[in-house]
């Protein structure tokens, strides 16, 4: 197109300013909008990596508290552990003090002679019967429960 064959009379003139004026206009009033959404953007990025890290860094309290209960766990199993196998020795001992104790007092009253028969006409006379006095045995006591502080 030839600028010669363009009128430039003042109102295509006029005409011409008033639509560049108005879309320079809209143009400026875009960037203004484009300029408070960036900064609103950039806010709220500067939020969420603060709630990232934030949250990291909970995320790593936890799975330190986790790791620290996880290790007192361990640690009050294998106190656990110790303690009944000890226990349980402790207990297998008494048993079988208790079974040889069991087995020496059985032995003597096998080998005894059978006490004598008492006469058929004996005199009715009524009397305490004394029974023999067995080895006083240890009792076995439970075990105790533990406290769990």
């Amino acid at each position: 197109m030839d600028l010669s064959k363009i009128a430039f009379d003042v109102p295509t003139l006029e005409l011409g300013l008033t639509i560049v004026g108005g879309l320079l206009l809209i143009a400026m009033v875009r960037i203004v909008f484009l300029l408070r959404t960036n900064s609103r953007l950039r806010e709220s990025t500067s939020k969420m990596e603060q709630q990232v890290l934030n949250q990291h860094h909970e995320i790593l309290s936890v799975r330190s508290d986790s790791n620290a209960w996880r290790g007192e766990m361990q640690r009050m199993f294998d106190a656990f552990r110790a303690e009944f196998s000890k226990r349980l020795v402790e207990s297998e001992l008494r048993y079988k003090d208790v079974q040889q104790r069991s087995e020496t007092a059985v032995k003597p009253a096998e080998v005894a002679a059978p006490p004598p028969p008492v006469p058929a006409l004996a005199p009715a006379v009524i009397t305490t019967a004394q029974e023999p006095e067995e080895p006083e045995e240890k009792v076995v006591l439970p075990v105790p429960a533990l406290n769990i502080s």
